[in-house]
């Protein structure tokens, strides 16, 4: 893809020892490395976030993000680590979001929020709209895990009419004919349904930051503008806290 800026990793668990992603900050630069030969230039570290639990503190994460930039400073001065959550949702997270003791994307009005694989469509529906009353505007990550939304596109259209926007893991996007579930997935890219990709990084391995390479897969069986604008436009409005 011809895009100077390279693309914009929106989920990443890429800071080290924060939550179940990297290990160390040697595995982190090992993973930023992997990054920038994807074409990523920009990164917003998520670490999950779950209220009433330990989490680390704002300060910590953004103290450990400074160190990381400095590191990544030396590997390319162009790329940049931003800052937010995912945040497992509870009915505390609105309290958490305003307390600041929760971030949003990057300083912005956008949230990343994750449910629980077997949570009901109604408590997704209920809490996508709780965050939208309260001023947010909430993505809801890696979509295509949750079984109430199993081939439910008129549910998950339902919740893009809500005001909800859709993220989808860039690894579900790959795979040819015989991977269902990938085959699946696209059709829901090629109906309009998902806003953004994200890699859900978490190691250097097997969940890897690979954008370039879902973008691809994509360009065989999706119209170029529209991969064009769920992989490089649509990020940048998170960036400038503009809705798409």
């Amino acid at each position: 893809m011809n895009n100077t800026n390279g693309y914009i990793d929106i989920h990443a668990h890429i800071l080290p020892g924060v939550d179940d992603g990297s290990d160390s900050m040697e595995e982190t630069l090992r993973m930023l490395q992997i990054a920038l030969e994807q074409g990523i230039q920009t990164i917003i570290a998520t670490p999950h976030f779950m209220a009433g639990e330990k989490n680390p503190s704002v300060e910590q994460l953004l103290n450990i993000r400074d160190k990381v930039q400095m590191e990544a400073d030396k590997l390319n001065k162009g790329l940049k680590l931003l800052l937010g959550n995912e945040l497992f949702y509870t009915e505390s997270i609105v309290h958490a979001l305003k307390s600041k003791q929760a971030l949003t994307m990057a300083g912005s009005k956008y949230v990343l929020v994750e449910f629980a694989v077997r949570e009901s469509y109604e408590t997704v529906f209920r809490g996508m709209g709780e965050l939208i009353r309260a001023g947010y505007a909430p993505i809801l990550a890696h979509v295509e895990r949750y079984l109430c939304l199993h081939k439910r596109e008129d549910l998950i259209s339902e919740l893009v009419k809500l005001g909800c926007y859709i993220q989808m893991n860039s690894s579900s996007l790959m795979g040819g004919l015989f991977n269902t579930e990938a085959v699946l997935n696209r059709k829901l890219i090629n109906q309009g349904l998902v806003h953004f990709v994200g890699s859900d990084c978490h190691d250097e391995k097997v969940r890897i930051p690979n954008m370039n390479s879902a973008a691809k897969a994509l360009h065989k069986k999706c119209e170029v503008e529209l991969v064009n604008k769920i992989f490089l436009d649509n990020p940048i409005n998170i960036l400038e806290n503009t809705y798409l």
